[in-house]
């Protein structure tokens, strides 16, 4: 058997595997030193760019007469591989570097295959000068992570040593994309004849041989869901392609779209740009990116990328957004950690919603909270992205500092609920009841014909909304059931916080009217008068004691207000009794003017009143003039609303008189004016002689006045004439 020396490197993996199927086969650096280390006539030649066919022992032996040839075998087609030499040959450099030899024998074995030209990923100048500094054959592939290539061309496509020329130039094969045949894709790279840098670049071969064969094609990027901008950074570093495709997450890709968006590298513009796809209404989803235009954290935070071509092409869509219902910014805060979508619908449980309800918010507004019309107002669904912080001021009054405001109706406020009060702490009882935000607040003293189909705005919770009961704001009001209300606010109808709505859903209930009689001779048909046109008077008749009948015709009444009538009084036509007195002045005496029909006067003597229950009943009574002891608060109305018919016999005409003139002289009047007295009781004193029991009046007024003088300044004396008896023990003293 003959020698068998490996031409290359005892390190080389195919010297190993041939040194360990025959452990004599040696190495040398090149055929002039392998004859030294030959022991056999003829050796054989195994190069390091041939793959020896497992079949060929290195059994052949050549007949004597061919001993003095070089006998070559086939290395697949050709033979330039395999060589048995004789030792004594003398061969020259130029055939070793084409393996055609000018003595040789052909022998029509096939020893080896060539062995496939080296291939490299080449995308940079760097990577072409490794793989020209590091290539184990004379030439090398040069291909790109950017395109899809046939390997078995490749590994089949081959230049024997005796062709010299291909050996020695570049070769650009056809990159088919979209029926264009380009030269920009696989090349076949010569060691002999070096690129530059810009022909890499450009991957553009200056002088290059160019082959029709169709070699490569578009590649499909890879596909990769990423969650994060970390996961972003990393598929930048670990994706070999210079373009990929990137899915945020909840999205749902469409299954029509196929991932099939190609540029060749002489498409220099779409190659270093990122192009972005409809996700749904908006260019907010699928992208396919571009390591030459890197996205920035806040671009894709926000979906909003500036270096992007848009693509009129539905990719995707979003996914439903989840819906909670919440009612407390608590159950907000723990809800929003559990939603499964980027945004989510946050339901107000006090509104009725369609809970088919769909909208798409693009993804650039994460930051804006996307509040939509409940009812009237944009108070009710909102939208908001799983990461946006909301402060409980924010959610508490549904005003969002970063809202956008969309057209859309999406619910309806759920009607209110409705509580009947008569005091403060029936109301403070019933509100710990209620299940409504906002609940409707109805007095027992006001009548309602309304549908209550009103609602506020819930940014407007800390106001009280009044609504018109009447000619005042002081009936019906709506309040957030949190909203604290002091006792004084509620029994006076007058608010810190309020809103006055101009709108009547109320009036007052009108006010209970009592006939007050004691002996007057004309009282009963006075009282069938005024029941005639007001069935709903009532009477009081003989108690004793003005201050006790009083108290005894308030605690006659079902409302907090009450009209007196006195028992001489004729009420004239058109006073109606419909006077409406608004809550803030519930605590105050009302009296109107009466016509005295002695001496024309016009002022409160005798006039109806109107006078505050609660105050009445607690009144002090050792207060000699009844009407202004009540209440510190008085009013005097301009309007007459009776004749004071008080001349009906002698001692009730004097008593009248002498009674009111006592007040008028002792100053015990609560406001009385100095001048406007005087008058009075000089009107009283000398005027009316010649009417109907006229000079008794006068006689009266004259008695009152000096008693008044008198005693001014003694309470207990004073309060006599409000004693019956006693007066008219002094009718009998002082009358002729």
């Amino acid at each position: 058997m003959y020698d068998i020396i490996y031409i290359g490197k005892n390190t080389d993996q195919q010297y190993l595997d041939l040194k360990l199927k025959y452990p004599t086969a040696k190495f040398s650096e090149d055929v002039s030193s392998a004859k030294k280390k030959c022991f056999t006539k003829m050796f054989w030649v195994v190069w390091p760019d041939i793959d020896v066919c497992d079949d060929f022992k290195f059994d052949y032996s050549a007949d004597e007469w061919s001993q003095d040839y070089i006998h070559t075998f086939l290395n697949g087609d050709t033979y330039d591989g395999v060589i048995l030499v004789p030792k004594r040959a003398e061969i020259a450099e130029r055939e070793l570097r084409h393996r055609f030899f000018i003595n040789k024998k052909e022998v029509d074995i096939l020893a080896s295959t060539p062995k496939p030209f080296d291939l490299y990923y080449v995308d940079t100048w760097n990577e072409y000068e490794h793989a020209l500094e590091n290539s184990s054959t004379e030439m090398f592939w040069a291909v790109s992570h950017n395109l899809k290539y046939s390997m078995s061309y490749i590994n089949n496509f081959y230049f024997s040593h005796h062709n010299s020329y291909d050996r020695k130039e570049n070769h650009a094969f056809v990159h088919d994309v979209d029926e264009r045949k380009l030269y920009n894709g696989v090349f076949l790279c010569s060691r002999n004849k070096p690129l530059n840098k810009k022909q890499i670049d450009y991957r553009f071969l200056v002088n290059a041989k160019q082959w029709d064969d169709v070699v490569s094609g578009p590649r499909n990027y890879e596909i990769y869901v990423i969650n994060n901008y970390q996961e972003y950074l990393d598929v930048i570093e670990q994706c070999p392609t210079e373009m990929f495709w990137m899915i945020p997450p909840h999205v749902s890709v469409r299954d029509n779209f196929e991932f099939d968006l190609y540029f060749s590298h002489d498409n220099e513009y779409d190659r270093k740009i990122n192009h972005v796809f409809k996700n749904g209404d908006y260019y907010d989803g699928v992208v396919l990116c571009s390591k030459h235009a890197p996205i920035s954290k806040r671009e894709f935070k926000y979906r909003f990328i500036t270096n992007k071509k848009e693509h009129e092409v539905v990719a995707s869509d979003p996914l439903k957004y989840d819906k909670i219902v919440v009612n407390t910014y608590e159950e907000f805060c723990e809800l929003q950690k559990t939603v499964s979508t980027d945004f989510f619908y946050v339901i107000p449980s006090d509104v009725d919603v369609d809970w088919n309800f769909d909208y798409q918010v693009p993804y650039y507004e994460r930051d804006n909270i996307h509040v939509f019309k409940n009812g009237e107002y944009y108070d009710g669904v909102f939208l908001i992205h799983k990461e946006n912080l909301l402060a409980q001021r924010e959610f508490d009054y549904r005003f969002f500092r970063n809202k956008k405001e969309i057209d859309i109706l999406a619910s309806a406020p759920k009607p209110y609920d409705k509580i009947y009060v008569d005091n403060y702490d029936d109301l403070i009882m019933q509100l710990s009841t209620v299940k409504s935000n906002f609940v409707w607040i109805i007095p027992n003293d006001v009548d309602i014909d309304w549908n209550f189909d009103y609602h506020i705005p819930y940014y407007e919770r800390d106001n009280i909304h009044v609504f018109k009961n009447g000619n005042f704001h002081d009936g019906v009001f709506l309040i957030h059931k949190d909203k604290p209300l002091a006792q004084r606010e509620f029994d006076y109808r007058f608010f810190v916080n309020k809103k006055e709505i101009d709108i009547t859903v109320s009036t007052p209930k009108l006010y209970d009217i009592v006939f007050i009689s004691y002996n007057e001779p004309n009282a009963d048909d006075n009282y069938t008068m005024l029941t005639q046109r007001f069935p709903r008077a009532k009477r009081i008749h003989g108690v004793k004691g003005i201050h006790q009948a009083h108290i005894e015709a308030a605690r006659l009444c079902d409302t907090n207000m009450f009209w007196v009538v006195d028992g001489d009084a004729h009420v004239l036509d058109d006073f109606t009794f419909e006077h409406q007195v608004p809550k803030w002045q519930r605590d105050q005496v009302f009296v109107w003017r009466s016509r005295n029909p002695i001496n024309d006067l016009e002022y409160g003597y005798g006039g109806i009143k109107l006078f505050p229950v609660k105050e009445t009943l607690n009144m002090d009574i050792t207060k000699t003039d009844m009407t202004t002891s009540i209440s510190s608060k008085f009013n005097a109305m301009r309007s007459v609303s009776n004749i004071t018919s008080f001349n009906t016999d002698e001692f009730s005409t004097w008593k009248s008189a002498f009674r009111e003139c006592c007040k008028l002289a002792s100053k015990t009047i609560r406001g009385q004016v100095d001048n406007e007295t005087d008058e009075r009781l000089e009107q009283w004193c000398e005027t009316g002689q010649d009417a109907l029991y006229g000079k008794y009046a006068i006689q009266g007024a004259c008695a009152g006045r000096a008693f008044g003088y008198d005693n001014r300044n003694s309470p207990d004396i004073l309060n006599l004439i409000n004693d019956f008896d006693w007066l008219y023990e002094q009718f009998s003293k002082h009358t002729i």
